[in-house]
């Protein structure tokens, strides 16, 4: 019996190491071939694909077409599963890959249709990049079949993978689109809401925003929050408010960002201006973007580098030698809630201004992985698809400019050959991009601004909160002039720098629309630190920025917790010695080592919640399920409240303000799981960094081999150059003067190959959470694969 149970034993462990074996074997078969020769049939000529030791390719071919093709190529060969998810995720279709469990995500994805939107951009596109996009698509499904297995993925998931599609390349745009405007239009149903429940004096005071933070580039000012008064607007004397927190505190941008500024020649060494650019998004294995470097070999040729979007064969931002671009979200106005108001005795039926209109509808298969599939009703009406029900329980509608096939291309490939930053500000408006702050910069020294992708026409100056259907003029009427696009060129103090908030007053600000901007301290202090550089400027110089992460922000909320200790502490006995302690160890930084910090932002945070959640107590009565969203802006509103700490704006569970600061200073102390001690609850216990695989969540045997290593880096939220979140932060960090390339520099929070066998996987992350300068052009080529015509 003992020597049986040890046969089967090694048995066992021999049948495991064999499985293990072909598991290891499959999974390696599916890395690509770096070096030698392959064919790809629709080449005019021999292109060659060239990497470094980071897995960076640089491609070289004589005509455009041929880099779209052996860009797809290279796409697929690192990223496939990344490009397969991000089509999925944009169409509603994550289900017939994943199974049932992303049915409610489809559900939800599926209503905006984007899959028949993308076949209509296909449709409308010019020839030449409709010739781009078929050469593209070519070169991902060549690349795809080139590997000896499939993407470890599919194994792991067991399915085959779909080869890609012109409309694919759409989807991948849109879901741009998704992540960085509102989908559901929540900001603008909020804002209704509001205006609806609380007195005007009051929704004026919370939309005010915080003009001590703001740094408009042309200096235009903000006016200043003004309290009402208590005949106005008295919380002492409602009754059946709210009280509690709700379960889950949410806050509009949840603390992401993005950055970018340009330096004019007259600041720089060499005579051209310099572009600076991080755009900060959720982290996840592989990272977003993809790098690269395209090189035109004909007499009308490109040389351009940057990155690119797996997905779509452009580049996103880089530099061509002449001009240098980058980009951060507008949170401009590109939606319109529309609410339907129904008509007596047809649950159809809706009003307008024309008479009684009944919804339209459609149905969308959802296939599902393992289950049968999932009919989708979606309703239709003029201005969009029916996205859900307002706050009285009517349904809305959603006039996006994402759901309109004209606001969708690829024009934003002519920056590869732009020469100067006016002719990159006359392409702008047709970029068929989500609505974007583009920063420009050219090797003669000129800098400009200006929102690139198309502006909508809005019929209504009060379309920022969500219309009736039976108003007289509904919904978005066509497109701003390009003539009329929001731009400032050449500035005098020779800087620009954009931040997610406001960049531009007046009019020009009307056009754009505010859908959730920023406050501004993060703008302000790029600002700040750009103006107080050095001469001359240099890429040094825009790492410093990049990586500035003083806490300016809370500094005066280090004061006012304090001061409020001091102030409430009685002799001999002090209910928050410790945190008094801690306080004293500030060292003015989003350091990992510092736990005075993380109190502050803790305090800060939850007075915060306390007193907007107090605010808008009438519309929490009025609808109780809706997720209210604190807003940026509410900071200057806040603000004054502190400072004037009127009764009447006080809830009477409160006998006095000091209750309330007092209430969330306990809160901020209660110590999370990953601390012991308050004194030793420092900053980066509880804002370590996880770049995640979408899939070790679910394998968590896997974990150590499909995500980044833990990082603890400095940075904070989103009021300082360095945001840096658990899950967040910069996606990519560059600066570079065109025409100066090579003195250039380039960060990313992960490797370019998308496979954890590949030595190309983590490649860029350690300088990335070091902050250590890393080449923005590609280094020396350690592989070289000839891309030839197929006979």
């Amino acid at each position: 019996m003992k020597r049986a149970l040890k046969i089967a034993g090694l048995s066992a462990i021999t049948l495991v190491l064999v499985i293990a074996g072909v598991l290891w074997l499959g999974f390696r078969a599916s890395l690509p071939r770096l070096d030698g020769r392959m064919a790809l049939a629709g080449l005019a000529a021999p292109v060659t694909v060239q990497r470094d030791a980071l897995g960076v390719p640089t491609l070289r071919a004589g005509n455009r077409n041929d880099l779209a093709r052996a860009l797809g190529y290279a796409h697929a060969q690192d990223r496939f599963f990344q490009m397969d998810l991000l089509r999925r995720a944009t169409a509603g279709e994550l289900s017939e890959l994943l199974g049932p469990g992303l049915l409610p995500v489809d559900r939800r994805l599926r209503a905006h249709r984007f899959r028949v939107v993308a076949r209509a951009v296909i449709a409308a596109l010019d020839p030449m990049h409709r010739a781009m996009i078929d050469a593209y698509v070519d070169g991902v499904n060549t690349g795809l079949d080139s590997l000896r297995s499939r993407p470890f993925e599919y194994w792991l998931l067991q399915t085959q993978p779909r080869h890609w599609s012109a409309e694919d390349s759409v989807l991948s745009v849109h879901a741009m689109f998704l992540q960085l405007q509102d989908p559901q239009g929540r900001t603008q149903l909020q804002r209704g809401l509001l205006r609806a429940a609380l007195p005007e004096s009051a929704w004026r005071f919370m939309e005010a925003g915080a003009p001590e933070w703001e740094a408009a580039v042309d200096g235009s000012p903000r006016p200043e929050p003004v309290l009402p008064t208590a005949a106005q607007f008295d919380l002492r004397a409602l009754q059946g408010l709210p009280s509690a927190l709700p379960d889950e505190v949410l806050r509009q941008l949840g603390g992401l960002g993005s950055n970018n500024w340009a330096v004019a020649g007259s600041r720089t060494a060499g005579g051209a201006a310099l572009v600076a650019n991080d755009m900060h998004l959720g982290f996840r294995v592989p990272n977003i973007w993809y790098r690269a470097r395209m090189i035109q070999t004909s007499a009308d040729g490109i040389d351009v580098t940057g990155v690119t979007l797996p997905g779509a064969p452009l580049v996103v931002a880089g530099s061509n030698g002449s001009l240098a671009w980058g980009f951060t979200n507008s949170y401009g106005q590109f939606e319109l809630v529309v609410r339907l108001v129904p008509a007596p005795r047809d649950p159809d039926a809706y009003l307008t201004a024309a008479g009684p209109q009944r919804l339209q509808y459609v149905e969308e298969r959802i296939a599902v992985k393992g289950a049968a599939p999932q009919i989708l009703r979606v309703a239709l009406t003029p201005w969009g698809p029916v996205m859900g029900k307002d706050w009285e329980g009517h349904p809305y509608a959603l006039d996006w400019t994402a759901h309109d096939p004209a606001a969708v291309n690829l024009n934003l490939s002519s920056l590869e050959s732009a020469r100067s930053v006016q002719e990159a500000v006359q392409a702008a408006p047709d970029f068929g991009i989500p609505g974007q702050n583009l920063m420009l910069g050219d090797s003669a020294g000129h800098i400009a601004w200006t929102v690139a992708g198309r502006v909508p026409v809005r019929s209504s100056a009060a379309a920022d909160v969500p219309q009736m259907s039976t108003d007289a003029s509904v919904g978005f009427t066509g497109w701003i002039a390009p003539e009329d696009q929001p731009h400032i060129l050449d500035p005098p103090e020779g800087l620009l720098w954009s931040a997610n908030a406001r960049v531009i007053g007046g009019e020009a600000a009307a056009r754009i629309g505010d859908d959730g901007m920023d406050r501004g301290a993060r703008a302000a202090q790029i600002h700040a630190d750009l103006q107080s550089a050095a001469r001359p400027f240099t890429p040094a110089a825009s790492l410093k920025v990049q990586l500035d992460d003083r806490a300016l922000f809370l500094e005066r909320w280090r004061d006012l917790l304090s001061e409020l200790i001091s102030r409430t502490s009685t002799a001999g006995q002090h209910r928050h010695d410790d945190a008094c302690s801690v306080l004293r160890q500030w060292s003015g930084h989003a350091a990992p080592d510092d736990a005075a910090y993380r109190l502050v932002h803790a305090f800060r945070a939850q007075v915060e919640a306390r007193v907007y959640f107090m605010l808008i107590g009438p519309a929490r009565k009025l609808a109780p399920d809706f997720a209210f969203e604190i807003p940026g802006a509410f900071e200057g509103p806040l603000w004054r409240l502190m400072r004037q700490r009127p009764l009447h704006l006080l809830a009477a569970q409160y006998t006095d303000w000091d209750a309330l600061l007092l209430e969330s200073l306990t809160a901020a102390e209660r110590l999370p799981l990953a601390c012991q001690t308050l004194s030793a609850c420092t900053w980066g216990r509880v804002n370590a960094v996880h770049v995640a695989h979408p899939l070790s969540k679910a394998l968590p045997a896997l974990a150590g081999l499909l995500d980044m290593p833990v990082a603890v880096v400095p940075g904070g939220w989103a009021d300082m150059p360095r945001v840096q979140g658990e899950d967040y932060g910069a996606s990519e960090r560059f600066s570079v003067s065109p025409g100066h390339e090579a003195q250039g520099y380039f960060h990313m929070p992960g490797g370019q190959s998308g496979h954890p066998l590949s030595p190309f996987y983590r490649g860029d992350f350690a300088a990335w959470a070091n902050g250590t300068p890393a080449p923005f052009l590609p280094g020396a080529a350690i592989h070289s694969l000839v891309l030839e015509p197929a006979r």
